[in-house]
């Protein structure tokens, strides 16, 4: 995702010639002559998504998250005859874990369920542990539970901080996948492990696309790294070579170790893009907090950024929380059980660019004609080269913060752009790798996934990229934004 921990990332110019002609160059070998799908026979019944879930436990981290209460939401709505969802949650401020879960099913976002299903929510069974410690801080008696009664996995825990120090990073992305597959490995009845990771693993590549790549570096290499240089920063990104932060690295880690050892635990490997608001389910825009691309995105409509590194022919792969959720749970049920882990990407530069000026002409004026942008006419410039980009911030961002709040104290009000701006540069400058680079990120795979569905489960449980509809969705998210987010204190 990048859940935003998240971030923002501009990708590339979709719409050029050289993009298409770039993108056919790799409509992919590594998928001809070979089938994601589960093969049938056109004679043999059609089982719905629905059906494959019926009777079934599962167990999820990651569940009181923003991909975490979308997909339990999902679940539970469509998948009916589901048996048991247990949810792996740590306490957390003191609040046990049945107080933390109460908290999560206040949110509106469950008001579907509460209206036509208000007893699915007891399928629910809250597990204390903790993807941190040794044997997921589980009781005996909760792992055994696990073991006897689970059938999928569905791995989203993770700390998706930029600046994690990388003893951190590794302890909670790496190690915490490597347990949880251990327990997998020892369930009786286990049917699949999904793990959700991001698309921007292997960034070093202008087209990614859906396969295992080689891990940046040795496990052993990054614990002796550690060892001897523990947390500095200059020497870790050194280190990562290339990689832009401890969340993307370790993830890449992740990926390459459940591929060589998954064992006898089919697998699959969801890579999403910038996950952003609902694009339909169960509510239009809803999101819950202020991680991936909306700071970055919402700084523009504002008119508090108006300059920044990248080009604005380039577009953003963002992918709503919806379309992901869904592909996590038709992968599950319908990917094709293999000895090899099978990746799909819920992305869209490939095959629905977006670009700036849909985010200009579709959220940005949202906010304006809602009147909650703060300065008039927001957009953003882009410049290339770092020099071009301090020469400008000083012109049109510096300078006039400084005559904004001249002006506040003498109208005798409390200054506040200086302090605006210092805050908005900082993430500016933190989602400069994103900005400045693009990707093509193929998603082959998941769109023949979603094809091979019945039209029934194509409509239920849409992940199809091709399906957006920008111009809709970016006003449903702009609306989003400003009523289901608090205000950031800025």
């Amino acid at each position: 995702m990048l859940r935003c921990s998240s971030r923002i990332y501009v990708l590339t110019n979709c719409f050029s010639r050289n993009s298409v002609v770039i993108q056919e160059a790799y409509k992919v070998s590594y998928i001809r002559g070979y089938s994601s799908v589960s093969s049938h026979n056109s004679k043999e019944k059609y089982q719905s998504v629905a059906d494959y879930y019926a009777g079934k436990s599962l167990l999820v981290t990651g569940a009181t998250g923003f991909l975490g209460k979308v997909y339990i939401e999902k679940l539970l709505h469509s998948c009916k005859k589901i048996d048991k969802i247990y949810l792996l949650v740590r306490e957390k401020k003191k609040v046990d874990i049945n107080k933390r879960i109460e908290y999560m099913l206040d949110n509106p976002f469950f008001t579907r369920l509460k209206r036509t299903d208000p007893e699915c929510f007891k399928k629910l069974v809250p597990i204390s542990g903790d993807i941190r410690l040794p044997k997921l801080g589980l009781k005996p008696e909760d792992e055994q539970t696990l073991i006897d009664n689970v059938s999928v996995v569905y791995h989203g825990a993770a700390t998706v901080k930029f600046d994690e120090p990388l003893s951190v990073a590794m302890n909670i992305n790496f190690e915490g996948t490597k347990k949880l597959l251990e327990l997998s490995q020892r369930m009786k009845n286990i049917e699949m492990f999904v793990y959700i990771s991001t698309a921007f693993t292997h960034t070093h590549k202008k087209v990614l696309v859906e396969t295992i790549y080689p891990p940046p570096a040795k496990v052993e290499d990054v614990y002796k790294f550690i060892e001897e240089y523990g947390d500095d920063e200059q020497a870790t990104l050194k280190f990562m070579n290339g990689q832009p932060n401890t969340y993307t690295f370790t993830k890449a880690l992740s990926e390459a170790y459940l591929s060589k050892h998954h064992g006898n635990v089919p697998a699959v490997i969801i890579r999403p893009s910038i996950v952003c608001a609902t694009s339909k389910e169960p509510l239009r825009g809803w999101l819950e907090n202020w991680y991936g691309g909306t700071p970055f995105i919402m700084n523009v409509s504002k008119g508090w950024l108006r300059i920044a590194r990248g080009d604005y022919k380039n577009g953003l792969d963002l992918v709503p929380v919806d379309y992901t959720t869904n592909l996590s749970i038709i992968a599950a049920a319908k990917a094709k059980r293999t000895k090899d882990v099978q990746v799909f990407n819920s992305t869209t530069t490939a095959d629905n660019p977006l670009s700036w000026s849909d985010i200009k002409n579709n959220f940005s004026e949202e906010i304006v004609r809602h009147g909650k942008n703060d300065l008039p006419f927001p957009d953003v410039l882009f410049v290339q080269s770092r020099t071009a980009l301090v020469i400008a911030t000083f012109f049109m961002q510096t300078i006039p913060a400084h005559v904004l709040d001249l002006w506040l104290k003498m109208s005798g009000k409390e200054p506040k752009y200086v302090k605006i701006l210092h805050q908005v540069i900082q993430l500016r400058d933190a989602y400069d790798y994103f900005t400045i680079n693009s990707w093509v990120m193929r998603s082959d795979r998941t769109r023949e996934l979603h094809s091979s569905l019945s039209a029934e489960d194509r409509e239920e449980f849409q992940c199809d990229p091709t399906q957006i509809n920008w111009s809709e969705y970016l006003k449903d998210y702009s609306r989003g934004v400003l009523k289901y987010l608090k205000p950031r204190a800025m």
